[in-house]
């Protein structure tokens, strides 16, 4: 799983780190173009102010009568941008296209390199910035003015995804025609600074934070969904390609520390009473996408490969975990079996499980009941004699699983100490249909009690079976008659039921 998350972000950030890159670039690239647009369109501006005072230099130093205001009005009228002509003398505008005479102080220090200035207004209109070209020769001199919502229009169409400022001296204007005091606003993610070849002013156009993450949502929005989706595939592959089980042992082991192995419990009932006495532990697979595996088409699998030991091992934890909250709700030495075969009895760790299954539960509460199943035969050794006699010293009763139908089933009568005998199904459901099958079981019945076990009949699915069943002594009872298998969450719900219909009784 975490190779598999790796994968799947890696590729999507190195895509978007690439496409950022490249976002970046283009940004820059803007920037530089939104820069020289800029400073190719003022220039034009101001040289056009340039023409419009070398028209009217001559005037310069005459009187502002009615000629000279003419033809301060026809340059107004017919060159572009320029919204009004003035007259200058030692620093005082006399005579203006709009209001004729006039006398105004317009100190040459006002105006950067002598040639320019920039205002956020003035008293005709206050709200509308203005640049102002100046000309003088023998202190005698022209002003043009260039209304600021022409430049404004520049700046708004030199740029795209960049920001554009106007500098001259110390103001700057925006695209919005704002006229501010610098420092300018950062615009660390593109930046471009052009200083004019003609006229002392300068455009500096860039990126301010998040613009490249604006770029990327609007011209690469498909790009990027692209990439998060091969991102997924490539993760979702990666997780295929390295869960696919290379053997039957990694299949199952991979299962096992996903925790996909389910406890079910299917009930055990006194004959005698119809209380639910006991439960028989079974296994369960749950595999996603697949649903519930079958015992017999992984289990002997698990036995081959030696994985049936950490199976159990982890069965019988979580059958402890899931009962203890609920122990006091079970009968008194409510007996639980759990299926062992011969690599168990191999195993020396077995008595360490069952020591602390019994010790998860309070004293006497419980007992453990090993069902020795026959798929693969148990030789008996001084090993095994050991183990048998350590288990029924702790209290772990042994019975044997399938009785009648395995080839070693009176060999381990003979060997080992057994305490219960679980009769085959296959016995249970000729009951009433076959003569031979009652005098087997009549059979059965006169060794358990001979040798002083019990018998547990599997497989009951009739009242009929039940009642011949308890009329032979058969001790306890099991099978669909009294319950399927079933979670142990659904168990305890179930028990709770039983327990309290069969009282009312």
């Amino acid at each position: 799983m975490l190779v598999s998350l790796l994968v799947a972000m890696a590729l999507p950030t190195i895509g978007v780190t690439v496409a950022a890159l490249q976002a970046r670039w283009q940004l820059q690239q803007r920037a530089n173009e939104a820069a020289n647009a800029s400073i190719t369109m003022l220039d034009q501006m101001l040289a056009n102010a340039d023409t419009s005072n070398n028209a009217v230099m001559q005037l310069a130093g005459r009187p502002c009568d009615g000629e000279a205001r003419q033809m301060l009005q026809l340059q107004v009228a017919t060159v572009p941008f320029v919204r009004s002509v003035n007259l200058i003398e030692h620093d005082h505008l006399y005579c203006t296209s709009l209001l004729g005479s006039t006398d105004q102080e317009v100190p040459a220090g006002s105006y950067i390199g002598g040639r320019l200035r920039m205002r956020a207004g003035n008293l005709t209109t206050p709200g509308v910035p203005i640049i102002i070209v100046r000309q003088v020769r023998n202190d005698r001199g022209v002003l043009s003015v260039i209304d600021g919502r022409y430049v404004q229009r520049a700046l708004q169409f030199a740029s795209d995804y960049s920001e554009v400022y106007l500098i001259i001296d110390s103001l700057y204007m925006d695209k919005l025609g704002k006229v501010r005091t610098i420092p300018l606003p950062p615009l660390p993610q593109a930046r471009a600074s052009i200083t004019s070849a003609h006229y002392p002013y300068a455009v500096v156009a860039g990126s301010p934070d998040g613009s490249v993450l604006r770029y990327l949502l609007a011209y690469d929005l498909a790009l990027l969904t692209l990439i998060g989706g091969v991102g997924i595939i490539g993760g979702g592959i990666c997780y295929r390609l390295l869960g696919r089980a290379a053997s039957p042992r990694a299949l199952l082991q991979v299962a096992l520390d996903a925790g996909q192995f389910e406890p079910f419990v299917q009930p055990i009932v006194d004959a005698a009473t119809g209380q639910w006495s006991g439960v028989e532990v079974l296994m369960r697979w749950h595999l996603p996408g697949e649903g519930l595996i079958r015992p017999d088409l992984f289990i002997p699998m698990a036995e081959r490969t030696g994985l049936i030991l950490p199976m159990t091992r982890d069965l019988m934890r979580r059958v402890a975990d899931a009962l203890l909250p609920h122990v006091a709700d079970l009968p008194p030495r409510f007996h639980i079996g759990i299926n062992i075969s011969a690599a168990h009895c191999r195993d020396p760790r077995l008595l360490d499980d069952c020591h602390h299954f019994l010790a998860a539960f309070p004293p006497d509460s419980i007992e453990l009941w090993l069902e020795l199943t026959e798929r693969e035969l148990i030789e008996p050794t001084e090993q095994t004699d050991l183990l048998f006699q350590q288990l029924e010293a702790s209290g772990v009763k042994v019975a044997i699983d399938d009785f009648g139908i395995g080839h070693a089933s009176l060999n381990y009568l003979q060997r080992f100490k057994v305490d219960a005998l679980k009769i085959d199904q296959s016995f249970v459901k000729r009951i009433g249909a076959d003569t031979l099958s009652a005098h087997l079981l009549d059979t059965l019945t006169e060794l358990a009690t001979k040798l002083e076990i019990d018998l547990v009949a599997e497989g009951v699915e009739t009242a009929e079976q039940r009642d011949y069943l308890r009329t032979l002594g058969v001790r306890y009872l099991q099978g669909y008659y009294f319950g399927r298998p079933m979670p142990i969450g659904e168990f305890i719900h179930a028990h709770r039921h039983h327990r309290n219909t069969t009282t009312e009784d």
